[in-house]
């Protein structure tokens, strides 16, 4: 396989956005030294590549080359597809909604959790052991209060 010769600069980058008409953005990612403390950094620079037949996808690894301007920020061109690459697809629809369904049935749960914790609470502080005695007691009341208010309708009977 022969290399072509380009006039100008030539770069290879990745494709991150073919969202425009014939124009995709490809970030050149170069490695060097950091002039004063020497740590090696990465620098990442954006440029917008002419791509005349939309054949460079997002994802795809891709050469440039310089060419006069083509518009405002575009002064190069996408001279070949190096890699074709693959590109992260977004969170479908129906796992975005599992995660949803799953965080709800979380959140229920703890606010079950916590209803029982302060109906435990409310327990204690009204000197009963458990829930179970608690609602027992409320029963057991409630049973004295229907014997009373029978009591009462017949003492109001034989008051008229």
């Amino acid at each position: 396989m022969s290399e072509r010769k380009y006039k100008g600069k030539v770069m290879v980058g990745k494709v991150v956005s073919d969202k425009m008409q014939k124009t995709v953005v490809v970030v050149v990612e170069t490695r060097r030294r950091h002039p004063l403390y020497g740590k090696i950094i990465t620098v990442r620079r954006r440029f917008k590549a002419h791509n005349e037949d939309p054949k460079a996808k997002a994802g795809d690894t891709v050469k440039i080359v310089e060419s006069r301007p083509l518009s405002r920020e575009k002064r190069w061109r996408v001279a070949e597809i190096v890699r074709a690459g693959q590109v992260v697809e977004m969170i479908r629809e129906t796992e975005l909604e599992s995660l949803l369904e799953k965080e709800r049935a979380e959140k229920e749960a703890r606010k079950a959790e916590e209803r029982k914790r302060a109906a435990e609470r409310l327990a204690r502080l009204g000197g009963f052991e458990s829930v179970e005695e608690m609602s027992g007691a409320e029963n057991a009341a409630s049973e004295f209060e229907q014997e009373y208010a029978t009591d009462d309708s017949a003492d109001k009977g034989d008051e008229g």
